[in-house]
């Protein structure tokens, strides 16, 4: 006998995870039908995670299912417009279904780190979701219970496709010259998880073709491939990465290369003009091995080796007005140290807008030192180190609290070269009113010795100062505060783009610059728009900023209209 389960234990988490959600039938408890099956019954429900008035999301539904064996694992690919929906249900939305492929159920499958016949792992399934949620190709997915029988269950991965195919095209004109490209570009070709961009550019200084491979499962394996070629009139430019990563948190070992040589020309500004341009040619070249030296459900901690290279050259061209960095190379070999906290938190309208968002809790840490002397072809006796540590604390369920510090930076023993290095902190605060509107505060510090101008630190534009342009201020330190009112708005245009709203407050000022001039303390207030697809490039987005300088207004606009697509809201 088979009866059906609706709301009580999934009901939340199907409501939040996107496309599907329990029918409304009767809660019977799983103890009294020891002896038969409970089948959970799924269908779509307006609102998803719009509709929930919690932050942070329950994703515990296996916790009493522990132990149990699972005895079938179902797949539903939900189409990019879920048609079910009478919002997405109407011709335009029904015909992009069609000539859209997919993702295939094996490649979905390839990425869990369960199988039929085991044991429930919660932690297993509940990674599992996450490492699928960062695929770009989907725009949600999440893993439910379909039947309970007994000793045994049967779970329901569901997923939600993305639009992939996208014809990219650009196009600006300058004072004497025009900039114009065009790409397309698919990150998921014949539902196969594989990602290529076909593009060309034309600019004042070079014309250029690039071409970009990637998979982070490729050949449904957990072995991740990037590579990139751009073919350009003056050079080429490639990069390729090829490893088995960490792939979880119980992951043994990994290893893998990255070989990079990138040439580009860096602009540096300031005050609101360009005072210098050089080419930068940066070759990469690294392999590692790494092994997990403990694994629980709390920590995994690894020990890592490596070998690089690093080398730096640079050349003068036709607007190089204050002369080019000297050149520098390092070879070195490594060791690295990381520790996870493996405690995950499920937030809605932190980063993203009514998009379930995996924020590591809990104290996470890595660090890296090397040593590289002239017998390994590097230009002088040196030490190279980078480090990072974070701390995420849910409080209450009502504020995140985050600290992060990180450091870079290398130390010539004996010639006397600039050591080059930045150390950095920040502290971040989400305050929830409610589950759309949101207090955010931010405060960041860092302090650098020996930066080459392309290095140094800035404030203006995206770098925390909307009020001001590009790397308006530059140095070797830099003082940053952001305070945001913000608002995630569940209104869903076209049932396409999420929209939101932002109040701000910036104040800092970066200083040390060699030139020996004070520079004065910056503040600004300002609104801006956001903007959010849920059906292409999910993860993404758009900022459109307006901003008034409230201090050192001389010589620049009283009005800064920024654009720019990030990752964080």
């Amino acid at each position: 006998m088979i009866k059906t389960l609706g709301n009580g234990l999934v009901v939340s988490a199907i409501l939040l995870f996107g496309a599907g959600a329990l029918a409304q039938t009767e809660s019977i408890p799983v103890k009294e039908v020891d002896q038969e099956c409970v089948r959970f019954e799924h269908g779509w429900q307006e609102g998803d995670v719009a509709r929930d008035k919690n932050t942070r999301i329950d994703t515990n539904i296996f916790a009493q299912y522990e132990g149990k064996t699972i005895r079938n694992i179902a797949f539903n690919n939900i189409d990019v417009f879920d048609e079910s929906n009478p919002d997405e249900n109407n011709s335009l939305y029904r015909f992009l279904n069609r000539v859209h492929v997919n993702t295939k159920p094996h490649v979905v499958k390839s990425q869990l780190l369960f199988k039929e016949g085991d044991k429930v792992n919660r932690k297993m399934i509940q990674e599992s979701a996450r490492i699928l949620r960062t695929r770009n190709y989907l725009s949600t997915a999440y893993i439910v219970p379909d039947v309970v029988c007994d000793d045994e269950i049967d779970i329901l991965v569901v997923t939600q496709d993305s639009w992939s195919l996208e014809p990219q095209v650009s196009f600006s004109q300058k004072a004497d010259d025009s900039e114009s490209g065009f790409a397309l570009s698919d990150d998921n070709i014949l539902g196969s998880g594989n990602s290529v961009v076909i593009g060309y550019e034309q600019t004042a200084d070079r014309n250029s073709i690039r071409y970009s491979f990637s998979n982070p499962h490729f050949l449904n394996k957990p072995v991740s491939v990037k590579l990139s070629f751009a073919e350009t009139s003056d050079g080429d430019n490639s990069s390729i990465y090829v490893a088995k990563p960490f792939y979880s948190l119980a992951t043994p070992w990994a290893t893998g290369i990255q070989l990079d040589d990138i040439s580009e020309v860096s602009v540096i500004r300031s005050g609101g003009d360009v005072i210098n341009e050089y080419r930068h040619q940066q070759v990469f070249q690294e392999a590692f091995f790494g092994v997990a030296t403990h694994i629980d459900d709390d920590y995994t901690r690894r020990i890592l080796v490596g070998f690089t290279k690093e080398e730096d050259t640079f050349y003068e061209i036709e607007d190089t007005l204050l002369g080019i960095p000297e050149d520098r190379k390092a070879v070195y070999p490594w060791i690295g140290f990381q520790s996870r906290h493996n405690q995950f938190g499920v937030f809605k309208n932190v980063n993203q807008i009514q998009r379930a968002e995996d924020i590591a809790l809990g104290v996470n840490t890595e660090f890296r030192i090397g040593y590289g002397g002239t017998s390994l072809d590097s230009a002088d006796e040196m030490v190279r180190y980078k480090g990072k540590i974070t701390n995420v604390v849910d409080m209450r369920n009502h504020h995140i609290l985050e600290m992060s510090a990180e450091m870079d930076g290398r130390h010539h023993l004996d010639s006397g070269r600039d050591d080059s290095s930045v150390v950095g902190g920040e502290i971040a605060y989400n305050y929830f009113i409610n589950d759309k509107n949101r207090w955010y505060a931010r405060v960041r510090y860092d302090v650098g010795q020996d930066l080459l101008q392309h290095e140094q630190l800035t404030a203006g534009d995206e770098t925390g100062l909307r009020g001001y342009p590009t790397d308006f201020q530059r140095g070797d330190q830099r003082y940053l505060f952001t305070l945001e009112r913000r608002y995630f708005s569940d209104y869903h245009l076209f049932n396409i783009v999420r929209m939101g709203g932002v109040l701000f407050f910036d104040a800092g000022k970066a200083w040390g610059d060699k030139d020996g001039q004070p520079n004065p303390h910056l503040s600004n207030i300002g609104f801006g728009l956001r903007f959010s697809s849920s059906k292409v490039r999910v993860g993404n987005v758009v900022h459109v900023n307006f901003a008034t300088p409230l201090a050192a207004k001389s010589g620049i606009s009283d009005f800064q209209l920024l654009v720019s697509a990030q990752q964080r809201f």
